[in-house]
Parts: C-alpha cells; sequence; structure tokens
C-alpha cells in the first residue's frame, strides 16, 4: 500500500508529481469486493525512515492528530457528505476527476478545516516522542465501524527551539493502491498509513541588559560601557555580538538584543567599563533565553574618582588578541581600558 504523504507547504509544487495524494479520488464505483462496513479501520501516522528533518531526527515531545470524518461509504465504496458538513462548502466531486493537491485543498480540506474548528475530532491520534523510551516511527488509533473519508489535522507543537507545523489533508478509510496511484490493486484495505513530515520554523528570545551608573561625572563627558552577548547551544555558539550602553547623566539604561537563539544560555560580559566608571559586583552574569520571552542581566557602575574619558564608539569596532580585545578609536587605534 503506498503511503498518503503530508508534504512541506513550501514543497507542495515541486513534489506534487509524486505525491500519492494527487490522485486520492480517483476511485470509482466498482472496486473488488465490497466494503464491510461494520470492520475496524486503522489510521496510522508515520516518519519515514529517510527524513532527515530536524523534527524526524531531534523532535522530543508529543503531536496530537486530530481525524474528522466527513464522508461515509457504502457498501459499493459511494461516498456522501455527512450531514453536519452539508453546508461547509465541502465538494466531494471532484475526487471523480484526478484532482491536484490545490484542488483537493481548495475544494475538500479549506473548507473541512473551518467546518471542524468548534468540533470534537472523531478519533485522536497520539504520536509519542516524548522521551528514549517513547520514540516511534510511527503510531495508529483503530476506528470501530468507520469507513469513510477522514479529515486529518496535526496540531502544531514546539520543542522550546523550534515550532514544527503539518499539512491537513484527507484520506480514505480503508483505502487501496487503485484509490491512492490510480492503477494498481484495488482491493481493500483496511489499513489507511501517511507520512507525518513538518515544516520547522526556528524560535528566538530576546535579552535585556539592564545598566545603572551610579554617579556620573559631567566633566568625563558621555560614558560608554560595553558588552559581549555570547550564547551556547549544545555546546555550540549560537550567537555572538558586542553592544554598548551610552550614559550622559546617572540613572538606569537599558538595551534590548533580539533575535537570540532560543534555550540557549547567554553570559553576557561587561568588556568596557567606562574608563572611570568600576563595576559593581560580577563582571560577567549567565542568562538562560527562551522562546518569545525577555531574559534580564542587570550591572551596576560607579565613579572611581580617576579623570579618564570614557566616551568611545566600541560597538563591533573590536580587536581580539590573544584573548584580549581591543577597542577601537574613530581612527582606528586601540584604546586602553
Amino acid at each position: 500500500m503506498k503511503n498518503i504523504s503530508i508534504i512541506k507547504r513550501n514543497l507542495i509544487v515541486a513534489l506534487v508529481a509524486v505525491m500519492t495524494v494527487t490522485s486520492i479520488g480517483v476511485y470509482k464505483v466498482g472496486a473488488a469486493g465490497r466494503v464491510e462496513l461494520d470492520k475496524t479501520v486503522t489510521v496510522t501516522a508515520k516518519v519515514s525512515s529517510d527524513d532527515t528533518s530536524t523534527f524526524a531526527n531531534k523532535f522530543k515531545g508529543t503531536v496530537e492528530i486530530d481525524l474528522y470524518k466527513i464522508a461515509s461509504l457504502d457498501e459499493t465504496g459511494k461516498a456522501t457528505l455527512l450531514e453536519a458538513y452539508a453546508n461547509s462548502g465541502i465538494d466531494l466531486s471532484v475526487l471523480d476527476n484526478n484532482p491536484s493537491v490545490d484542488t483537493v485543498k481548495s475544494k475538500i480540506v479549506t473548507p473541512a478545516l473551518a467546518a471542524v474548528q468548534d468540533r470534537e475530532a472523531d478519533a485522536v491520534i497520539t504520536f509519542d516522542r516524548s522521551d528514549e523510551s517513547k520514540v516511534s516511527n510511527s503510531a495508529s488509533v483503530g476506528i470501530e465501524g468507520g469507513a469513510g473519508i477522514y479529515l486529518y489535522n496535526p496540531k502544531d507543537v514546539s520543542d522550546g527551539r523550534y515550532m514544527y507545523s503539518f499539512l491537513s489533508y484527507i484520506l480514505y478509510a480503508p483505502t487501496s493502491d487503485y484509490i491512492q496511484a490510480g492503477v494498481g490493486d484495488d482491493t481493500w484495505n483496511y489499513e489507511s498509513t501517511f507520512v507525518l513530515k513538518a515544516e520547522e520554523t526556528e524560535l528566538f528570545g530576546k535579552l535585556e541588559i539592564v545598566k545603572t551608573l551610579d554617579t556620573f561625572n559631567t566633566s568625563l563627558g558621555k560614558a560608554s560601557f560595553v558588552y559581549k552577548v555570547n550564547a551556547i547551544r549544545d555546546e555550540e555558539v549560537v550567537f555572538d555580538n558586542v553592544y554598548s550602553i551610552d550614559f550622559n547623566s546617572s540613572g538606569t539604561r537599558s538595551r534590548v538584543i533580539e533575535d537570540i537563539p532560543a534555550d540557549s544560555i547567554v553570559t553576557v560580559t561587561e568588556v568596557y567599563t567606562g574608563a572611570s566608571y568600576q563595576i559593581m559586583g560580577d563582571i560577567a552574569k549567565d542568562t538562560p533565553v527562551f522562546a518569545n520571552e525577555t531574559s534580564t542581566v542587570n550591572f551596576e557602575n560607579d565613579y572611581d574618582g580617576r579623570l579618564i574619558s570614557g566616551g568611545v564608539s566600541a560597538e563591533n569596532v573590536f580587536e581580539e588578541e590573544d584573548g584580549i580585545i581591543y577597542w577601537l578609536d574613530s581612527n582606528g587605534e586601540r584604546v586602553a581600558q
């Protein structure tokens, strides 16, 4: 039996020629044998063994896939839209004409999704990868006397690093090689399978550096404080940059840094202290960064009595030698700390 596959949204056009779902509706009444209406149908979601995606290889969690029966089958295999969806705009007639993926989506899937928004699923497949002992490449549900056409709708999930979304589509249960491909055996198969394939979106968080300057010496002019921001995830550097916060008076200033990969540990190091302003407390601070959240680190400095001008334009203008960072002035000369 060929699998009915879910594909990434941005690959639909390119893969239409090889997708078995493009021929899901070629079935005509008169398949071999009669549909056993009281028989249990099994619907299985699986991850392909050759799937190299992040979802297939790293996702640890649970995906729930709602199944909605939108049409029944009679003993001959003829489909009839259920009364609950009579006014939904679903057009099953397109299945008689070897429809494209886009046609099935626009004429059946899209109106069906709108119609089921407030409905309880007829069945749910729970795809569980929450720990090593549960990692599996397939999950199934049995539906007693469930012959029909189903909308399957996987729910979006996140593992804290990525958001995974899936394409909803339809399937026959029972099915046959002929229904799926337009050729081959038309014997009813009461085990229907589709491939669960994810489209992933990387998640990011924000970091706010809050700086308090207790005392400001106006005779020294602007004071600049420079921070190196380094994020590590799985022992790999995923973010590395420098930022400055400038002061023209005492008080508190802050700066928000965006697009830091989620689920990373960020180390913020004050690498330039404004020349005549000493840091109060730790020079480096660590904090985790979570998806769609803002983490905060706080630094405090005070005037140390020296008369060294501290106004430099240091952001992203530096040299590193033997592990020491040197900030460059407008002439490209190193500025001593």
